[in-house]
């Protein structure tokens, strides 16, 4: 009786290790979750104003999507002390519209950024990181229009989700448990019908 509890002991404790490490993560990131999306793109001013051209060049620039505001740094730990590139406001991104920057050839996978009479250009390395920033930014401008929108997009959710688990959970149960549970009975009743010759 003493090999039982030793290996019952220690999956126990790997478990409670798991669960406290699990418990402490979110607490470290609390930062995390808001920004949406961070890195480096190349950047260029086009217009400040409505007919104002800006007469800037292109600028590797860290960005940082946090929540409905675009904030641009000079790199990664800039961004992480909070000092802006040439200490720019964050564009807000609420009525922002951001799309792929067609009538721009000069560049490939260049998307533009127009937000308060600003339009920013921005030039990613690949279509695909393109992609992620123009989605990332677009989810930002929805975000939350209204303060409505947080609370209904967590409520339907869990509703679907709980809608859709049972149903699949049954189709597998019943498929599953009806062929094996018939060959089980099967083995069983062959198991027994040896003892009984045995004996």
């Amino acid at each position: 009786g003493v090999s039982e509890p030793s290996p019952a002991g220690s999956p126990g404790a790997t478990r409670k290790g798991k669960s406290s490490q699990a418990a402490t993560l979110p607490h470290t990131k609390t930062d995390s979750p808001t920004s949406q999306l961070e890195g480096v793109l190349h950047r260029k001013h086009e217009w400040e104003g409505h007919n104002k051209k800006a007469s800037s060049s292109w600028h590797n620039v860290y960005c940082v999507i946090n929540q409905q505001e675009m904030g641009f740094y000079k790199d990664q730990k800039s961004a992480s002390q909070g000092i802006p590139y040439h200490s720019e406001i964050p564009v807000s991104l609420k009525d922002a519209v951001c799309e792929v920057a067609t009538d721009y050839k000069k560049k490939k996978h260049v998307f533009k950024l127009i937000t308060d009479g600003n339009e920013y250009l921005f030039q990613a390395k690949d279509d695909e990181e393109m992609n992620t920033w123009i989605s990332a930014i677009s989810t930002a401008v929805s975000g939350d229009k209204g303060d409505v929108t947080p609370s209904s997009h967590s409520t339907p959710a869990p509703t679907a989700r709980a809608q859709t688990l049972p149903a699949s959970v049954t189709t597998t149960t019943t498929t599953a448990e009806s062929s094996p549970g018939k060959r089980e009975k099967g083995d069983k009743e062959k198991r027994f019908s040896l003892f009984s010759k045995k004996k």
